[in-house]
């Protein structure tokens, strides 16, 4: 099961990848390329543009073989059969193990995907 972004999120993504790249365009257009500043206009584009591919590929959560991946360049995982404690706090869910702590930040999660969170969660109960 893949836990997706909301849309709003990768639409901003898309959104900044756009305006950096109007902005590297106009900017090697009217200036020379000496300065600091246009290494970073090519730069930032392309950190947005790694940014949407990964989070576009990986979604926020996935759910398969009983483990629960959250999907970040420093990647946790747990098992689902390890959780003890599922607490609902400011937007977030926290699970809870013996040794690990997970944190879900369900303002992330797209309606329809969070939805099935919660009906995987309620079954941990």
């Amino acid at each position: 099961m893949i836990i997706r972004y909301k849309k709003k999120r990768t639409r901003s993504l898309l959104i900044m990848i756009v305006l950096w790249f109007v902005l590297l365009i106009a900017n090697l257009f009217f200036n020379e390329f000496n300065t600091w500043s246009q290494s970073i206009g090519i730069i930032l584009p392309l950190l947005f543009i790694t940014t949407y591919a990964y989070q576009y590929l990986n979604q926020y959560l996935t759910i398969e073989n009983e483990m629960i991946y959250l999907n970040s360049p420093f990647s946790k995982k747990m098992e689902l059969k390890e959780i003890k404690i599922i607490k609902k706090f400011a937007g977030e869910y926290i699970l809870k193990s013996d040794e690990k702590e997970l944190r879900i930040d369900t303002a992330l999660i797209d309606q329809e995907s969070l939805a099935c969170l919660n009906e995987k969660l309620k079954s941990l109960n």
